[in-house]
């Protein structure tokens, strides 16, 4: 990406330092369905919760794997289905700390921890969506090119221009890559975080 798409696709994703680089030169198994959602945490994370939701169903899958990064802290358990507290468990013996909130198991990152997705990813076998709201990096690039598909979220009001400046330099990692707003529907935002929101996959 050019130093003006990195520019533009900065516009949709929270600055901050970059994680250190690591080792990803072997790709996770793939087993169900893959997704990235770029943009501000603010923003991409419901919709990345709420795409996860929507893949579990279509997938007929029991729960669905939810990855955020970078997360300030841990979001708390709340309620969740026996499918998603054994994805939980599964992921914990594997000294990932995710909690379950409803269908999903929901693993917050720090911002050192990146390099964690990739393990996340290859111990489950249902549907699992990364929501991504930090600045590039080889360990970005390797997780953009490793998915079924790229969901790109635009705030309100941003500047066709430079959507389209991130959706060309996206172009790159030749994965269906689609644009969409943030959740507006009411309660959508909140079903979503709990875990029990439902988007369907626009790819």
């Amino acid at each position: 990406m050019s130093g003006l798409l990195e520019r533009a696709a900065s516009a949709f994703v929270t600055r901050g330092p970059a994680p250190p680089e690591v080792d990803l030169a072997v790709a996770p198994p793939r087993f169900a369905a893959r997704a990235v959602v770029l943009g501000a945490a603010h923003d991409a994370v419901p919709v990345a919760a709420a795409l996860a939701g929507g893949l579990r169903e279509a997938e007929r899958a029991a729960g669905a794997l939810l990855v955020s990064w970078p997360a300030a802290e841990v979001p708390r358990a709340a309620l969740g289905t026996p499918a998603a507290s054994r994805l939980v468990a599964g992921l914990q013996v594997r000294g990932l700390d995710a909690v379950a909130r409803g269908r999903l198991a929901w693993l917050a990152l720090g911002a050192e921890d990146l390099g964690l997705a990739r393990r996340a990813l290859a111990a489950v076998d249902v549907p699992a969506v990364v929501a991504l709201g930090g600045p590039r990096s080889r360990a970005t690039d390797e997780l953009l090119a490793e998915q079924d598909q790229i969901v790109l979220v635009a705030p309100a009001g941003a500047d066709a221009r430079l959507v389209e400046l991130a959706r060309a330099g996206l172009a790159e990692y030749s994965v269906p890559l689609s644009v969409r707003g943030p959740l507006t529907t009411p309660g959508a935002r909140a079903a979503a975080l709990a875990g029990w929101g439902r988007l369907r996959s626009p790819a």
